[in-house]
């Protein structure tokens, strides 16, 4: 198995820590595993360069002195981890900012007006790349070294233009580094080794008795990432391949190869279909937000009917809801009947059959701005009306009459660089790039 293993700053904090870093390693490689390790900078050293950096220039620009005063951690890091390994008795090499053929390489353009946070957190930096370089440096400096039986050991946080520029990929940016890593060395497995057990069902500084998730989606856990988590960078996963998979591992845990968390699938957009016609029953009435219990009603109303509600949308004045056009006609005169006139809780009733759901999600949509009006746009553009637009963190629902459907998958598949799958309602899709749209 090839195998990326990243360590994050608390896992290399001390010398302890280091030295079991490089015997988790050293096992690995023993047991036949071709290793490729990332490092962040040990303990506190990142936080500990910025505070020096703005002592001695309080309005620093984040320029290359100041970038590469912060990227001496991640080198450091690189270079003792070597010595650590070589103290065991394992062949490796560090590979440093300042390689000829420092193998993750940056698109032309990127060195100029690059924004870091002083804080650490992970930072919603987007960065291109420059694919051919990458895959032709990982063949020509990184392969070599895999095949024969050598570590190499790349600093995180920072890839480098043709220019010798740095560019970052933000705080905590070594997790990012981790999966490109990974996708141009075509690694089997990416391990991010950190200081708790794996991803938890909830922070537990806030939630008592949270407990370890074995396994999650990888477009699930990129947006928990994006809405705070810290375990994870939420922009890691967007250079994560189907074909690969992923581990958060406790550092005390890595030879045990069923701890911690495994992340499976991808995280880049999915465009498809709802394969069949929807009904939207549209109610209307005042004062419906005010009304305890009315939604769960609505709910155990279509589920004693063995319905499927597709989505829901409701204000002051309306609550609107999709279900499958085969039960919209029964259950349609059914709520009229329990829920609509005099006394009731709404006072007219709407049908709108022959309605499309298409169906977009990508956890970067939850950081990246204009979506909606790229969407909106797009289909304006095109001549095509829009029902309504229904946004849930990652996922963008657009219904339209059912008779454009394939229109609109097909006129957002190309704005958006998706590309189509099969050029039918049940089609899907799946970006082409994973960087900045």
């Amino acid at each position: 198995m090839r195998m990326v293993v990243k360590f994050g700053g608390t896992s290399l904090k001390n010398v302890a820590r280091l030295r079991l870093a490089a015997r988790n390693l050293a096992a690995l490689r023993a047991a036949g595993h071709e290793v490729l390790a990332v490092v962040s900078a040990m303990g506190d050293t990142t936080n500990r360069l910025v505070r020096l950096g703005r002592r001695i220039h309080v309005d620093a620009p984040v320029d290359q002195h100041y970038l590469r005063l912060l990227a001496t951690g991640e080198t450091a890091s690189a270079q003792a981890l070597a010595m650590a390994l070589a103290a065991e008795g394992c062949r490796a090499q560090a590979i440093s900012f300042d390689h000829p053929d420092f193998p993750l390489v940056a698109a032309p353009g990127q060195a100029e007006s690059q924004v870091l946070s002083s804080a650490k957190v992970n930072d919603p930096v987007d960065v291109r790349l420059d694919p051919e370089a990458c895959e032709e440096r990982f063949s020509r400096l990184v392969e070599p070294l895999l095949k024969a039986r050598v570590i190499p050991v790349l600093p995180g946080f920072f890839i480098r233009d043709r220019d010798h520029h740095l560019v970052t990929l933000g705080r905590g940016g070594s997790d990012v580094s981790a999966f490109l890593a990974g996708r141009f060395a075509r690694a089997d497995e990416v391990v991010i080794v950190t200081d708790v057990e794996g991803v938890l069902t909830a922070d537990p500084r806030v939630v008592q008795d949270t407990s370890v998730v074995k396994e999650i989606d990888a477009a699930l856990m990129s947006a928990v990432a994006q809405r705070g988590a810290q375990v994870l960078h939420p922009n890691a996963l967007r250079h994560k391949p189907e074909s690969t998979v992923a581990r958060v591992v406790h550092f005390r845990a890595l030879g045990r190869m069923a701890e911690g968390t495994r992340i499976v699938g991808i995280a880049q957009t999915q465009l498809d279909v709802h394969p069949s016609p929807l009904t939207l029953v549209l109610l209307f009435g005042t004062g419906i937000s005010r009304r305890l219990g009315l939604m769960a009603r609505l709910g155990e109303f279509a589920a004693a009917r063995g319905v499927t509600i597709h989505a829901s949308t409701s204000s002051d004045r309306v609550v609107g809801i999709y279900v499958d056009q085969q039960h919209g006609g029964g259950i349609a005169g059914d709520l009229h009947r329990e829920f609509v006139g005099p006394g009731k809780d709404f006072q007219e009733m709407v049908v709108t059959e022959e309605v499309a759901e298409v169906r977009l999600s990508n956890p970067a949509f939850i950081s990246t701005h204009g979506v909606i009006r790229v969407i909106a746009d797009t289909l304006y553009q095109g001549g095509l009306n829009i029902i309504e637009i229904v946004t849930s963190h990652a996922d963008i629902h657009v219904y339209c009459q059912w008779e454009q459907a394939d229109r609109v998958r097909r006129l957002l598949a190309d704005h958006l660089g998706i590309e189509a799958v099969n050029g039918n309602r049940n089609g899907s899709a799946s970006r082409r790039n994973p960087g900045r749209r």
